[in-house]
Order: C-alpha cells, then structure tokens, then sequence
C-alpha cells in the first residue's frame, strides 16, 4: 500500500468517525470492483460516506476488487453513501511522503483524475442495504 494513501485514509476515516462500539451504527458486507479506463485498477483506496456515521474503507486487489470495513467491523453503515476513490503512482524506492514530523516530502502523483479522491466532486455513490448480497457496487471510472 502507498504509505501516503494509507496516511490519508487513517485520517479521513478518524476525522469523521464518532465513538461506536458494537452497539453502533447497522452495517452490513459491501464488496465491489474498481476499473479503469475498461481495466482493473489495483492497490486503490474506495471509501464510503454515509450521511451520518462511521466511514467504512477498503483497498483493491490486483483484479480491482475491493471489500469495506467499518471501525474493525466488515461492511459499511446501511443507507446512503458518497463515494471516494483514490489510486497514487507508488512513491520512489526509500523515499517517504511524509517525515517524522509530518512535514509533506514528496507530493503524490495521481493515476486516476484528482475529482475521484473529492467527496464533493466524485459524483460517486451507492445505497448499503441490509442485505448483504445486494451490496455489490461496480465503478467504471473514465
């Protein structure tokens, strides 16, 4: 995983959480596939924003196929959700993005348009169910 991506998306997702424990929001198994350009885009990162909740993450595979968790639990919160997806060329062999001090050392180059990664202008989204095997989400990104 690209250290910045993983970076980001630990941030993201403790920026908008709230506590919840097992008595927290309903979720349920969400998986999908991530393309391209018609072709699988791997080691992505895709998260799911509900309206209200924890954000539920997950990372693509070599065939763009990804599956959420939410706060250690699988699946994402039932309801509505924006969606946001980003995939950054990997960073250059010993290099850091980011230093100790989290100071930003070396900016991220994008493999897919910028807009994917924005929860306001990806124009992605999807509705969980509680039925898990209605929760499979395709995105065919150009």
């Amino acid at each position: 995983m690209n250290r910045f991506t993983g970076i980001l998306l630990l941030i993201s997702a403790f920026t908008l959480v709230g506590c919840s424990g097992s008595d927290g929001p309903q979720v349920a198994a969400v998986e999908g596939t991530v393309t391209w350009e018609g072709k699988p885009l791997a080691d992505a990162g895709v998260a799911f924003t509900p309206e209200k909740g924890p954000v539920a993450i997950g990372r693509t595979d070599e065939s763009g196929q990804f599956s959420l968790s939410t706060q250690g639990r699988d699946g994402a919160v039932v309801g509505p959700h924006r969606v946001t997806i980003e995939a950054f060329e990997p960073l250059p062999p010993g290099k850091k993005a980011v230093s100790e001090e989290g100071e930003v050392l070396i900016v991220p180059v994008s493999r897919i348009p910028s807009k994917y990664g924005i929860l306001t202008k990806s124009g992605l989204e999807a509705r969980v169910t509680a039925n898990d095997s209605e929760n499979n989400f395709d995105f065919e990104l150009k």
